[in-house]
């Protein structure tokens, strides 16, 4: 039978609940082994300025980090990125990765966070449409940035308008197209709805209420 400090804890999704999970069991009591596995190249990091400073090259992604490295070095909290867990076999207590291999535990940790919601509209998958959820996402963006471009913005909601403040500010022409009667119908009121829509009209973002994408043109890449 293992020891406690010979006992391991994988906590799978280097997020922000993760990385927190991982610290607080380590501060707590935790003595055994502990390894936060993370699909993505980073350390977990804040979300939010994704969108904004992030996007606008204000704010390096280390800049964003929640935590610094070096605090996960004094815990003794391992990570390993770039590596996503395919299957999970309790009875073993076994993670099969989906590269290959497999890694054991003794104490598991789900902190998985959320994906975005794809859009099934003809000609999602072309290049030059993306998704704004990662580190990754936002550098797929920036190499299609520049002075006089157009974007246009599916959703009307927090992060597609500072999505397109952001834009803006580089020099884009942006649309905001948004199926609901008014921009952010789901989390506001009326009256900030039309403020927040009036600022946005005022920076030159053109917004399309109660309407909805029917098709992505372009051949192998979307056009406006």
């Amino acid at each position: 039978m293992k020891t406690e400090d010979q006992a391991s804890l994988v906590v799978v999704g280097a997020s922000h609940a993760g990385c927190h999970l991982a610290e607080a069991a380590r501060i707590n009591g935790w003595q055994g082994k502990i390894t936060v596995l993370g699909d993505e190249a980073y350390l977990p990091y804040h979300r939010p300025p994704l969108s904004k400073d992030f996007l606008a090259g204000k704010k390096s992604a280390e800049q964003i980090l929640i935590k610094p490295a070096k605090l996960y070095e004094k815990h003794e909290i391992d990570f390993q990125l770039n590596t996503r867990v395919s299957q999970i076999d309790r009875s073993a207590k076994l993670l099969h990765l989906a590269g290959g291999g497999t890694v054991a535990y003794d104490k598991l940790g789900l902190a998985l966070g959320a994906r975005p919601r794809t859009v099934p509209t003809p000609g999602a998958d072309k290049k030059g449409v993306f998704y704004l959820r990662g580190v990754n996402d936002i550098e797929g963006i920036r190499a299609f940035v520049g002075a006089g471009k157009q974007a246009v913005i599916i959703g009307g909601g927090y992060i597609g308008l500072e999505t397109a403040a952001a834009l803006r500010k580089l020099q884009l022409k942006v649309s905001v197209i948004e199926m609901a009667p008014r921009i952010l119908q789901r989390v506001t009121t009326e009256a900030i709805s039309a403020f927040y829509e009036r600022v946005h009209r005022e920076e030159g973002v053109e917004i399309v209420t109660g309407a909805g994408v029917a098709e992505i043109h372009g051949d192998a890449t979307a056009s406006a």
